[in-house]
């Protein structure tokens, strides 16, 4: 079937050149899982479309939770009553939001379809352990939150933000004082701007490639099964799981852990491995909440870093990108662990027009297809029971 190399770069062309932009619920991210779907049976690895409903962009739910946080200002302050619930709705729906478990206002905007691809490869003996490997097949959109002159000060902005929103939900007291009411202003001029950033995102961004992000994830994650169909591991199912509606919120991974029973199962994420940046392993996801990564997985990439210097494989000790398919999994007390290139927190061309295939370093996606293997061949041998 030719050279490895090359047969990944033919994964990230289909989806990067040939499909293009896949925003959440478009026909993009649909043609993106129907030819996967294709390109994988071709190959002799059956596979489904299993579909969910969702949302086209994460500026749904957020978009409500700021305007709810924003709205008091423009009251009356005599509508106290009125100001005090808007505020403690605004609390209540980040929290739940950022929490990735419960998540009602997102599940009341989920009114368009999506759809996840999940094939299935049966060990060749019995069965004592599933590895998922996971990646996402839709894409971003770009907006001056990712402008890569200020993309570092993405996660201390968001961060900022969520401090900002929880603040004000102290209205009934704050808004009592002088000096309460101009701490609450300060809070609420922060998530005005972070509204307004929303909005510009959606008027003047545009829907990028996503050469690395993640079609270098479906890559690995498409290559690795096919290895696997044809070579099953002796002990441990495996299962490629590649979701829609990633950027939106997640919720392909949210819609798949909801309608499964996957406790116990160890999921291997691969996000945005295609960029010209060192090749990391996530210790712990989240922004303002975080969650470690599963200890038997950590430890197996310690020692493939370790043992295998070459790979240039390293630990994210920070923040590096947003929240990934397997922070959900982790939220829920799962076991999980994302691949994901990037340096000083940053990954390169991150939901940018410029994430091409042009722009991508194939020795980067070629690491990671082989760290994944290890990392999955140790599972095999019971390196994380």
């Amino acid at each position: 079937m030719g050279d490895p190399g090359e047969r990944l770069l033919a994964w990230i062309r289909l989806l990067a050149d040939e499909v293009g932009p896949r925003r959440p619920t478009s026909a993009g991210e649909r043609r993106a899982a129907e030819l996967v779907r294709t390109r994988l049976a071709e190959r002799g690895l059956e596979a489904e479309i299993e579909p969910f409903r969702g949302y086209s962009t994460f500026a749904g739910p957020f978009g409500v939770i700021l305007a709810l946080a924003v709205a008091p200002a423009l009251l009356p302050r005599r509508r106290r009553a009125l100001r005090a619930l808007l505020s403690s709705a605004s609390v209540a729906g980040l929290l739940s939001e950022g929490g990735l478990t419960r998540t009602p206002l997102s599940d009341a905007l989920s009114r368009r379809p999506s759809q996840n691809v999940v094939a299935a490869i049966e060990p060749a003996g019995e069965a004592r352990r599933t590895v998922c490997l996971v990646c996402h097949l839709d894409t971003s959109r770009s907006g001056l939150l990712f402008d890569p002159r200020f993309v570092r000060h993405l996660t201390p902005w968001l961060n900022a933000q969520s401090a900002a929103c929880v603040v004000q939900g102290a209205e009934p007291v704050l808004s009592r004082s002088p000096v309460g009411r101009g701490v609450l202003a300060a809070a609420r001029a922060v998530l005005a701007v972070g509204l307004g950033l929303l909005i510009e995102r959606e008027l003047r961004g545009e829907d990028v490639p996503g050469a690395s992000d993640d079609a270098s994830g479906v890559a690995v994650v498409a290559e690795l099964a096919l290895e696997l169909a044809a070579s099953p591991l002796e002990r441990t199912r495996v299962v490629a799981l590649m979701t829609g509606c990633e950027e939106s919120g997640l919720l392909g991974a949210r819609h798949f852990l909801r309608n499964r029973d996957t406790k116990g199962w160890l999921f291997v994420n691969v996000d945005n491995v295609g960029g010209p940046a060192t090749l990391r392993y996530t210790r712990r996801e989240g922004l303002a909440r975080k969650w470690d990564c599963d200890p038997g997985l950590v430890a197996i990439a310690d020692r493939i870093a370790t043992e295998r210097p070459q790979l240039g494989f390293e630990p994210s000790e920070g923040p590096i990108g947003l929240t990934y398919d397997a922070t959900p999994v982790l939220a829920g007390g799962g076991r999980a662990i994302t691949l994901v290139a990037g340096d000083d927190g940053v990954i390169p061309n991150y939901h940018w027009p410029t994430d091409t295939a042009e722009n991508l370093d194939p020795a980067c996606v070629a690491r990671a297809h082989a760290v994944a293997r290890e990392l999955v061949v140790a599972v095999d041998r019971g390196e994380a029971d």
